[in-house]
């Protein structure tokens, strides 16, 4: 994204890599409350040039969303990544002549950098999209041309996005921006159908006085999964991951950042990034000249992997391509190998000899949880699981619903582990949504227990009395996740180890945990079967010193 500062501060390094664009931002003051405040980019380059049009190739006559056809003033960049109208439809195709997207979308990001824009000649010029910058941080109000751009692309028709800068160092700051940013969108009068494209989050490398920008994907995890959570609440599933293919390889090497990923920016031959979402975008360069804007825009390529229409975009950027234009709206699509025939809230879903149907409650839960793109197509018809309860499997979770207000999802590793700790019959339904818990660890809640998941690899759950204890205990911010499942000790008691401590019980009254330096002393001292369990929590002793009774002996720590 282009971007400025007080003073004009602009750095360009030019120097080697290719196939990937490095971009980092330089700030002398912190981003709060200031209108002073901005970013800039500083874009490496494989060769030092002055005329940033050494090859400016315009791209050939296309036509725009409104049917109409223009000459756009898009350009090829120097690397070979270029726009082809070969086959009659328009493709952007990297330098290695592989195809990027097909049916491909010309559109340029913007902020208050490219100042007042005269928006009919850009409309006029051929530019399908905008994706239009809103704020950065949190707290600073809107970029200063916002609600200016937004309102002439809702006067125009022109389709857009809108991302936002971020300044995150932790997870309450991804929250606060989060926030923030549904509070601007709410005060532009942007609703989640004015978005034709996704709200981004815009991560990179940022400079702040006194300040570092993380560099753990675990810490930039917690960052993003808080800033979505906020969007989400707010209503706003058309969400996105913005960033550079170097930094989504570093700070940002996280699958859960990746799979949400959607937009890359990379100024060399090739996007190099897996781009793995239906919606894909390639900033490609950053040197675009656009009729009716003074000086130097960012150009992109948006399109669908598989080449439809783009008409609507959900969680995690996945989008639903629009249906055939020869058939009926609403009626047929298709799916990968799946053909999907809708009628209302009804939908069937066939490939070769499978047939399933997915409707009412249950359909409307699948696409409010990202539909196709995140959960793949569904693998049975639906199952009355009783008390109210329906459940649907697909092929990358299940589709949970009770009444009209409780639709939950169970996927990937956490349904693995709900099916692998006997799932619905000792579980029960789910009763929220997965939790990003921090550091790796992953929590969905049901009716009798919690999933835990980290990684493929730990799979644990925490039920009944056991859980009930844990909460008592404060839960995940005392106790930390689990780290084993339940144990039965035998006499009726109970225990299940935890990241910061073990919680025990014995029938529905006795719960009790040992914790941290206490429970370095239990184990040192042999544990249950020399020591017995825990008849009481913990006691602070004062000036430093606690105590626990267990059944034969008194622990004692420092």
């Amino acid at each position: 994204m282009s971007g400025g500062l007080v003073g004009q501060i602009i750095v360009r390094v030019l120097a080697g890599l290719v196939s990937a664009a490095t971009a980092f931002t330089m700030n002398v003051v912190a981003p709060q409350k200031s209108s002073s405040i901005e970013h800039v980019h500083a874009n490496v380059r494989a060769n030092v040039y002055t005329n940033v049009h050494t090859k400016s190739v315009v791209k050939p006559i296309i036509q725009s969303h409104s049917g109409t056809v223009y000459q756009s003033s898009f350009i090829d960049n120097e690397y070979g990544a270029h726009w082809s109208d070969a086959d009659g439809t328009t493709a952007f195709i990297d330098g290695n002549d592989d195809v990027f997207v097909n049916n491909a979308k010309a559109v340029i990001d913007v902020s208050e950098h490219q100042k007042e824009i005269d928006w009919e000649a850009v409309k006029s010029s051929g530019v399908d999209g905008a994706i239009i910058r809103i704020s950065y941080g949190w707290d600073n109000g809107y970029d200063k041309q916002a609600l200016r751009n937004i309102s002439e692309c809702k006067r125009l028709g022109i389709p857009f996005g809108i991302y936002m800068y971020s300044y995150a160092e932790k997870a309450e700051d991804g929250a606060a921006e989060g926030a923030d940013i549904v509070k601007l969108l709410k005060g532009a009068g942007v609703s989640p159908d004015d978005l034709t494209y996704p709200v981004y989050y815009d991560l990179e490398k940022w400079s702040w006085s006194g300040h570092k920008p993380p560099t753990s994907p675990y810490v930039y995890q917690d960052i993003v999964a808080s800033w979505w959570n906020q969007l989400v609440s707010a209503g706003y599933h058309k969400l996105g991951v913005y960033s550079y293919a170097n930094y989504l390889r570093g700070p940002l090497n996280s699958q859960y950042i990746h799979e949400r990923t959607s937009w890359v920016a990379s100024y060399g031959s090739r996007v190099g990034f897996p781009i793995s979402t239906a919606l894909r975008g390639w900033q490609y360069t950053s040197d675009g000249s656009v009729d009716g804007i003074d000086g130097r825009v960012d150009l992109n390529a948006f399109g669908m992997a598989g080449g439809g229409e783009i008409n609507g975009v959900s969680e995690f950027g996945n989008t639903i391509t629009k249906p055939n234009s020869s058939k009926p709206s609403g009626e047929t699509r298709n799916y990968g190998g799946w053909t999907v025939k809708s009628s209302g809230r009804r939908e069937v879903w066939t490939s070769g000899d499978k047939k399933f149907a997915l409707q009412y409650e249950l359909r409307d839960s699948y696409y409010a949880h990202g539909g196709p793109g995140r959960l793949g197509a569904p693998v049975a018809d639906e199952e009355n699981m009783g008390a109210g309860w329906w459940r649907q499997r697909c092929q990358n979770g299940d589709v949970w619903t009770h009444g009209k207000d409780k639709k939950f999802v169970i996927m990937f590793a956490l349904r693995d582990s709900y099916y692998r700790h006997r799932g619905a019959a000792w579980l029960g339904a789910p009763v929220a949504d997965e939790e990003n818990m921090g550091a790796g660890w992953w929590r969905q809640r049901c009716q009798n227990g919690d999933v835990w998941t980290h990684g493929k690899d730990k799979k644990f759950v925490i039920m009944f009395a056991l859980r009930d204890s844990y909460y008592r205990h404060r839960g995940a911010a005392w106790l930390g996740a689990p780290v084993a499942d339940e144990e039965n000790m035998g006499a009726g008691w109970w225990r299940q180890r935890c990241q910061n401590g073990d919680v025990w019980t014995h029938g529905k009254d006795k719960k009790f945990v040992i914790m941290f330096n206490l429970r370095k002393d239990y184990y040192a001292r042999g544990d249950f079967k020399k020591l017995g369990a825990p008849i009481e929590d913990e006691h602070n002793d004062g000036n430093g010193l606690w105590h626990q009774k267990c059944q034969n002996v008194v622990l004692e720590a420092h």
